[in-house]
């Protein structure tokens, strides 16, 4: 025989039982697309030539890989809004350099259009960064 206590307990339990499933339903639907997304690029090893990879693919890795190394080397001033404008900088100019590779080698229209927007879109943003970091050359911390 269930009494009143017992019924409470078990709604109780019921009722947290119901908002965890919620709980864990809202965060699969949040990590989901992310998962996805990650195992996409888990596919896409930048690190490695592509199978049928022409040159104008490795030529791409190396320019990465270049990229990466001046990052890696940069030196740092301590002060976090100057080295994030640096970091952008090479940054961008990474992009520049994959997009100006798909120009060059690329067949088709709408990425070598694509690839023209962002060469013009990162230029902009590189003029900015440096015209902030000019302003600023001594700054440290």
């Amino acid at each position: 025989m269930i009494t009143t206590i017992s019924r409470r307990i078990l709604a109780t339990t019921a009722v947290k039982l119901a908002l965890s499933a919620a709980v864990a339903a809202g965060a699969l639907a949040v990590a989901a697309p992310a998962l996805a997304q990650s195992e996409g690029h888990a596919q896409h090893d930048m690190s490695k030539p592509a199978h049928a990879a022409g040159k104008t693919s490795t030529d791409m890795h190396a320019s990465m890989d270049e990229m990466h190394k001046k990052m890696k080397g940069m030196p740092m001033t301590g002060n976090q809004d100057m080295d994030f404008a640096m970091m952008m900088v090479g940054h961008h100019q990474g992009a520049i350099d994959m997009a100006q590779a798909q120009i060059d080698h690329g067949k088709d229209k709408q990425m070598i259009s694509a690839a023209k927007k962002i060469i013009t879109a990162q230029k902009k943003e590189i003029a900015m960064f440096e015209a902030w970091m000019k302003k600023r050359p001594h700054s440290t911390k």
